[in-house]
């Protein structure tokens, strides 16, 4: 029998789906993220700080908890995305895909032909998915080409309606980049109009709609507005504000000053 996507399991039961993100290399983080009540567990290996080698004991630590295994893919090479499915990844999140040509090649890498060009060799999916994987590996398997430029965002509708998607994974600080606004803060208001307009568009065209949140009240404000999957933060992020707080609610006034301090992605 076939193992679901909790992600797809969350959505089809009329809720919102949230992702938990991880940038540090750590088995234990991914495996205590997967215990935490996340739907997906996302190992970031395009800006997290490990090395190929770290990505499937973490996609091993999520599947010891509930959550799905997801990554973010470091590129949008195929044989990469091909590789990270073979390792046990039930979605792949790519980075900046701008054209319609390069969904389509990102799509095409997800799945078996005649759908698509992956090549056949899916040890750990297998084992993690049951035997009938390759025959059944597509009802699985999620694509999330991330819209976080200005040219994607143009070229939104031709990526949209791309065959094979499940949906488009906002990257809201690129995005304001690409638009020369400043990043990393609270989310400018032309980038929150920007984003009311993917949402609804890729609603318009059958497919779901993520995105990547600075904080839970970020996170909840878009799950309120139809975001079909949200991102709070990442594990750096989260131990990095819970740290804070603590220090903050034991010191009270004598905490340290944290204005203007460094924050995690």
């Amino acid at each position: 029998m076939l193992r679901t996507n909790q992600v797809d399991d969350a959505i089809r039961s009329g809720r919102t789906a949230v992702n938990a993100w991880v940038t540090m290399e750590s088995t234990y983080i991914a495996e205590i993220l997967s215990h935490a009540g996340f739907d997906s567990v996302t190992i970031d290996a395009q800006h997290g700080m490990f090395g190929r080698d770290a990505i499937m004991p973490m996609l091993q630590a999520v599947s010891a908890g509930a959550a799905s295994p997801f990554v973010r893919s470091p590129s949008q090479d195929p044989r990469e995305i091909g590789w990270l499915l073979d390792a046990g990844a039930y979605g792949v999140i790519v980075p900046d895909v701008a054209t319609r040509e390069q969904a389509e090649a990102v799509s095409r890498a997800c799945f078996y032909p005649p759908r698509g060009t992956r090549s056949l060799g899916p040890t750990r999916g297998t084992l993690y998915a049951g035997p009938s994987y390759f025959q059944e590996a597509e009802q699985v398997i999620q694509v999330w080409p991330q819209i976080e430029s200005r040219e994607g965002y143009d070229n939104m509708d031709a990526i949209m309606s791309t065959p094979g998607l499940y949906g488009v994974f906002v990257g809201p600080n690129d995005l304001a980049l690409s638009v020369g606004l400043k990043a990393g803060e609270a989310m400018p208001p032309q980038i929150v109009d920007m984003v009311h307009t993917i949402l609804a568009r890729s609603h318009e065209h059958g497919l779901k709609m993520a995105i990547y949140c600075a904080d839970a009240d970020e996170a909840k404000y878009w799950a309120d507005q139809g975001a079909d999957m949200v991102n709070p933060s990442s594990d750096s992020g989260l131990l990095l504000t819970a740290g804070r707080a603590q220090v903050a609610h034991i010191l009270g006034d004598r905490a340290p000053d944290t204005v203007g301090a460094p924050r995690a992605y």
